[in-house]
């Protein structure tokens, strides 16, 4: 099982996608895993808590920890960590290649918010 690194708010947690993470969403979210599209900062941020708890169990991350930093850089932070979740779930369900160049490529400007 591959694992990444990610930080939040200075402290650098594992991470890994793999079943119990769909199951630790579900848990945290109330919602099916496979019925969420992920556009809301509310889901990102439950499958990146789920990441990591499935990463280590004991570890203690809240959406307040995540949150509490200073606001724009929180969001960098959380764009980063979704990102890094994601590119997990499509080795774990083996994504080919073909269909990764159809995805649209992100820019360093997509995390910037927009006014």
């Amino acid at each position: 099982m591959k694992t990444k690194e990610i930080t939040i708010n200075g402290k650098n947690y594992a991470i890994v996608f793999n079943v119990k993470t769909m199951m630790n969403f579900e848990e945290i979210s109330g919602k099916s895993f496979f019925g969420e599209d992920f556009s809301h900062l509310k889901e990102r941020i439950a499958i990146i808590i789920a990441a990591v708890l499935s990463a280590n169990e004991k570890v203690t991350l809240t959406v307040e920890e995540i949150i509490e930093g200073e606001e724009y850089k929180s969001l960098q932070e959380i764009f980063a960590a979704y990102r890094a979740v994601m590119e997990l779930a499509g080795e774990f369900f083996q994504v080919p290649e073909i269909e990764k160049q159809n995805e649209p490529e992100l820019k360093e400007d997509d995390d910037k918010p927009k006014n």
